[in-house]
C-alpha cells in the first residue's frame, strides 16, 4: 500500500507544484535517515549547471550525479532532493546500481516543473524483496545552464 505523503510528492510532480520540504515530513519517528556521499566530491549535496546535450563530438554532458549507498544497513526508504535555484523543467531518472553491474530504473519523469529555491522531494521505498543497490544514480536533464541542487538519503527502520 502506497502512503499518503508519497502520493501527495507523486500528485505534487505531476502537477507540477513543488511543496516545501519544510511543510511536509517524510520521516517516520521509528526510521533513522543518512545522507549518501557522491561518488565524486566530499560533501553530501552536489550543486550542478546543466551542460549541453553532449551531441557534439568529444563533448560530455554532466547530467549524471552518482551517490555511495553504504554497506551494513537495510535501508527502506530512499530520498532524492532536487532544488532548481529558478523554476524551470527538468527531465529526472533515477537508477539503483546494483554490484553485479546491472541497474533498475526506478524513478522516471520528463518535464518536472520545479519552483524555484523549493526543495523538491522524490521518495522511493523498494519492495522488501529487492536487493540493495550500491550505489543511486540521477541523471537531470534541463535547459542549459539552469541550476540546481541533489542530494540522497536513505533511511531504516530505528
Amino acid at each position: 500500500m502506497i502512503s499518503n505523503h508519497v502520493l501527495v510528492r507523486v500528485f505534487s510532480l505531476l502537477l507540477g507544484v513543488g511543496i516545501p520540504f519544510s511543510s511536509y515530513s517524510l520521516v517516520n519517528a521509528a526510521e533513522t535517515c543518512v545522507s549518501f556521499k557522491p561518488v565524486e566530491g566530499s560533501s553530501y549535496e552536489v550543486r550542478k549547471t546543466v551542460s549541453s546535450s553532449g551531441v557534439t563530438p568529444g563533448v560530455r554532458n554532466n547530467w549524471d550525479t552518482d551517490f555511495v549507498v553504504p554497506g551494513g544497513t537495510n535501508f527502506i526508504r530512499y530520498i532524492t532532493t532536487i532544488t532548481s535555484e529558478t523554476p524551470e523543467n527538468y527531465n529526472i531518472i533515477i537508477n539503483f546500481r546494483q554490484g553485479d553491474n546491472t541497474s533498475e530504473q526506478v524513478f522516471r519523469r520528463d518535464g518536472a516543473r520545479l519552483v524555484g529555491g523549493i526543495p523538491f522531494q522524490i521518495v522511493i521505498a523498494p519492495s522488501a524483496s529487492s536487493r540493495q543497490p550500491f550505489q543511486i544514480n540521477t541523471n537531470i536533464r534541463g535547459r542549459q545552464g539552469a541550476r540546481y541542487r541533489i542530494s540522497v538519503s536513505g533511511c531504516s527502520e530505528s
